[in-house]
């Protein structure tokens, strides 16, 4: 096929797509108006979510004496993950509201801290449906010990955190 008669062919199909075509009406009879109905749909109200002040909201394996008592000062809720490698395979998480303390009982082994903040909690994914940050202590714990972190910067503070991808 030639590209004039490519052209051809696309303006007819268009024609069409636009105007409609019945039987024995050709494409320059075309409408040249619309009555299309403008409709509008109320948006979905903006959920805020929140488990409970130090709810273990996953419990997978809390079988040890290791204690972790976290202090949150930041307004923003955070899920604290407890795991022995895999975040997506913790022995616990615990929900840690904005300007809140709570203490995660029955750590085992040696164990990383995982952190996922944001806003609207839901449940069933385990997750933050809005502006989420994921990041992990660099050090590992040893859950023959108790420990205390500070999730907000602080000076003489002596633990690192890094960004890590969404789990």
């Amino acid at each position: 096929m030639s590209n004039r008669q490519w052209y051809a062919v696309s303006a007819i199909a268009a024609a069409l797509l636009v105007g409609g075509c019945e039987s024995g009406q050709s494409v320059d009879a075309a409408p040249t108006s619309s009555t299309a109905k403008a409709t509008t749909t109320a948006a979905a109200p903006v959920q805020n979510r929140r488990a409970e002040n130090g709810a273990v909201v996953q419990q997978d394996g809390l079988v040890g004496s290791g204690t972790l008592e976290i202090e949150n000062g930041n307004s923003s809720d955070v899920a604290v993950v407890v795991t022995n490698g895999d975040p997506k395979r913790p022995q616990a998480t615990i929900y840690v509201q904005g300007d809140s303390t709570a203490t995660l009982s029955g750590i085992d082994g040696t164990y990383y801290v995982y952190m996922k903040t944001g806003k609207d909690w839901d449940q069933a994914a385990l997750g933050f449906t809005r502006d989420r940050d994921f990041q992990k202590f660099d050090d590992s714990f040893d859950a023959d010990s108790s420990w205390t972190i500070t999730l907000q910067p602080s000076i003489g503070g002596n633990a690192s955190t890094s960004d890590v991808p969404s789990f």
